[in-house]
């Protein structure tokens, strides 16, 4: 094998597929990259056999072939080449050799032929849409799913397809936030998964731009392919609750509120929060909200804000976490706040499609 690739090149390559190097395995090949030079890219996979990613990067191979390295000694080194042309080759006996400028290294890899290979995997129904509406949908809900991964399914996130409507949803059991977008093509069949939160967590960082993401499922696989990355990942086996069921059909009162002047009260009144007193107090009338917080170990905190409200005089409590969540995420100017009275479920909405529902808390 002999390749030469840009160190930029390169070096996006590696940051990709780092984070599905696996760890704490008994495997030594699972700590490596796997490298394919062939055609006119240079081919990097990762995978720890729960989810597993390959991207290709532009290069110029003089000779074709493949090998695999440590995956985070390679990507240091890597790092910290200087910029230019990295001149990649191989020898008979998995020593591979790095050149770029006048540095040099020459790395001890193992053989490919013992790299797991890509699972089988039979595509049962598929959709496409932007990578990065797909990403705003996942960044928009995954903040609710349960930080207990005991909880495996309350841990994943549901992905849904009803009718060419699209719906992502995550819940911890105290907090609920849905996503709803139609697809560009109305033949996709109806089904449901459950995403592992690592997928997730990858697929926000990973999806950028307009091109298009296909999306194809099995019963225990979702692959997502877009123009230079494979990523592929198991689901989580188990049945989503009913979440729809949290969401209240009417409400009373409805709130208009500048969702960015939220955000910063929120976070600025919320310094005086305690572990034993995490929650902040909203209170509504006369078009003013009034956000207040108090701790005995910090000390107090109040500031109005003007809203668009008329009505009877309300007081509600929350964690300020479960308010500021959404809004980090959100893209729009007002934010709607709909509630019956200060004991049942708030809903937030703002951006199309998107409903958020949280419990106060009580005392």
């Amino acid at each position: 094998m002999k390749v030469t690739v840009s160190r930029d090149n390169l070096l996006l390559g590696l940051r990709r597929v780092g984070p599905f190097v696996g760890s704490r395995t008994t495997l030594p090949i699972l700590n490596n990259v796997l490298i394919v030079a062939e055609g006119s890219s240079l081919t990097l996979s990762t995978t720890d056999m729960e989810v597993s990613i390959r991207t290709s990067v532009p290069a110029f191979v003089e000779e074709g072939g493949s090998t695999t390295l440590p995956a985070k000694k390679f990507a240091s080194i890597a790092g910290a080449l200087p910029e230019g042309d990295v001149v990649i080759s191989m020898d008979e006996g998995n020593l591979t050799k790095l050149r770029c400028g006048r540095s040099s290294f020459k790395i001890v890899g193992l053989d490919p032929k013992d790299f797991p290979e890509d699972k089988e995997f039979t595509e049962e129904w598929s959709f496409t849409l932007p990578a990065n509406d797909l990403r705003k949908c996942l960044a928009k809900v995954s903040y609710s799913r349960s930080l207990d991964e005991s909880r495996h399914v309350l841990a994943g996130v549901l992905m849904s397809v009803r009718e060419g409507m699209l719906s992502i949803a995550a819940t911890d059991g105290r907090r609920l936030a849905l996503i709803e977008r139609s697809l560009e093509e109305d033949t996709a069949p109806d089904g449901d998964v459950i995403l592992p939160s690592k997928i997730v967590s990858e697929l926000s960082k990973l999806l950028t731009g307009e091109e298009k993401v296909c999306v194809k499922l099995s019963d225990s696989r979702a692959v997502f392919e877009c123009a230079d990355m494979v990523i592929g990942s198991k689901l989580v086996e188990g049945n989503y609750p009913n979440y729809r069921q949290v969401i209240p059909e009417n409400f009373a009162h409805s709130v208009a509120i500048p969702r960015v002047t939220f955000e910063h009260v929120l976070s600025r009144v919320a310094l005086v929060v305690s572990d034993s007193s995490a929650s902040i107090l909203l209170t509504l009338q006369d078009s003013v909200m009034n956000i207040s917080a108090s701790s005995a170990e910090v000390g107090e905190a109040e500031e109005p804000m003007d809203i668009s409200y008329e009505g009877e005089k309300f007081e509600m409590s929350f964690n300020p976490d479960f308010f500021r969540d959404p809004l980090r995420e959100l893209d729009c100017d007002q934010l709607i706040m709909q509630f019956n009275d200060g004991y049942s479920p708030v809903a937030l909405a703002g951006d199309e499609g998107f409903i958020y529902v949280v419990m106060p808390m009580r005392g």
